[in-house]
């Protein structure tokens, strides 16, 4: 019993941390394309405690929204790699005399993966409003919101459960590299820094 106790609190010790990655990375300005515009993104995530890479896929059914799901691998340094999803969705407001273009956004993500001993699962909802000005090829944006995350870490037949909300801001850049292709890049914090590069292609 002693020896469960100890993993589990072993184990909680670094999950405040690994928590926190719903919502990231933002990838992108608050415009949308076209209704029926498709593109793919990938790219890494990279944290103090955690590293995420993989994929996104983004569909805009119609002007103004789009809607977009995530897949790919957690990297935790203190457990296995795990795998990671995440789904949401993006509509940029109507205000034609605003210089920037204001979008809302909200997305939802769950991550899991084994630890020694153990096992952690983390589900987390994240929504707030993305700023961003189209110059040419260049566009920088900014994100401000709340990220809320609930935490299970299972270990030797115990289990410990949390809940945290914390402020998310990002800021970040899309450089477009002709019609088709683009780069982004983007720091971001949620109760810890994070750094994002990727790649971005529109169908």
């Amino acid at each position: 019993m002693k020896k469960a106790v100890l993993v589990l609190v072993t184990c909680w010790i670094s999950v405040p941390a690994l928590a926190q990655f719903a919502g990231l990375p933002i990838a992108g300005p608050a415009t949308v394309g076209e209704g029926g515009a498709t593109w793919v993104s990938a790219g890494a995530v990279i944290g103090d405690d955690f590293n995420l890479y993989g994929g996104r896929l983004s569909f805009s059914p119609i002007g103004r929204l789009s809607l977009f799901a995530d897949a790919g691998a957690i990297d935790p340094d203190d457990g296995d790699l795990g795998l990671s999803f995440q789904g949401g969705v993006q509509f940029t407001l109507p205000m034609k005399e605003s210089p920037v273009d204001v979008a809302a956004r909200a997305t939802w993500g769950h991550a899991g993966f084994d630890v020694k001993g153990g096992d952690v699962k983390m589900s987390g909802f994240n929504i707030g409003a993305l700023l961003s000005r189209d110059l040419e090829s260049f566009s920088p944006y900014v994100f401000l919101g709340l990220n809320f995350v609930d935490s299970e870490v299972k270990a030797g037949g115990a289990k410990h459960t949390d809940d945290a909300t914390d402020l998310a801001a990002a800021f970040g850049a899309l450089l477009r590299l002709g019609h088709q292709f683009a780069l982004y890049g983007e720091i971001a914090h949620v109760d810890e820094l994070f750094f994002s590069v990727g790649l971005r292609r529109v169908f």
